[in-house]
């Protein structure tokens, strides 16, 4: 049996919002045959996804990946085990705490706010939020590269909301923290299997 030291990966999650997703394959039931879904990659010096977004900048903790299946499993009277599985539902979420306090993280956050920049005057950046009854998602990425320095890991969800809205402070002691929880969506647009998120493992940096 071998082991491999480097496989242990500790790394910070970096997270971009917005942008368009990487195009979908060709074959409706599969997104590895016919013209394959395109891959996500960072462009040179990590400078940003080539889905694009805007970058969240500063995070506090993890930036936490959950993904869960529910599988219905049928039982039978000659085994102590069930014999059949079948999938029936999946969920997937991005838990991370934004600490830098734009109101476009604010907004990310809320979900279902309104923005606009006013040139003035008074010159304002706003956020309105309340009574909106569309859902609109957004793609979401996020990276983390890999501590030899060479290589990185990239994960981008579709269509994306913020499923719990936030939590935040103001307070003397300690700064903002914008907490957030990201749930994707089905694009049902997209091949089977490849309608949540794609995760790719990259060994060598952007050229």
């Amino acid at each position: 049996m071998a082991t491999t030291v480097a496989n242990i990966h500790i790394g910070q999650g970096e997270v971009w919002i917005g942008g368009t997703a990487p195009s979908a394959g060709t074959d409706p039931l599969s997104p590895v045959t016919g013209t394959p879904s395109a891959l996500n990659a960072m462009t040179t010096n990590f400078a940003a996804p080539s889905s694009g977004g805007t970058y969240v900048g500063f995070t506090n903790g993890a930036a936490t990946v959950t993904y869960r299946p529910t599988f219905y499993m049928v039982e039978t009277e000659q085994t102590m085990a069930e014999v059949v599985a079948f999938p029936t539902s999946e969920e997937m979420t991005v838990a991370f705490t934004m600490l830098e306090a734009t109101y476009l993280n604010l907004a990310a956050a809320f979900g279902q706010g309104t923005t606009r920049a006013a040139s003035g005057p008074p010159v304002a950046n706003v956020v309105y939020v309340g009574s909106k009854s569309t859902l609109a998602t957004q793609v979401v990425v996020l990276m983390s590269r890999k501590r030899s320095g060479t290589g990185y890991f990239i994960l981008t969800i579709y269509a994306g909301y913020s499923s719990e809205g936030t939590t935040f402070n103001y307070e003397r002691r300690a700064e903002q923290r914008i907490a957030t929880t990201v749930k994707a969506l089905a694009d049902t647009t997209r091949p089977q299997g490849d309608q949540l998120f794609q995760l790719i493992e990259y060994p060598a940096n952007p050229a």
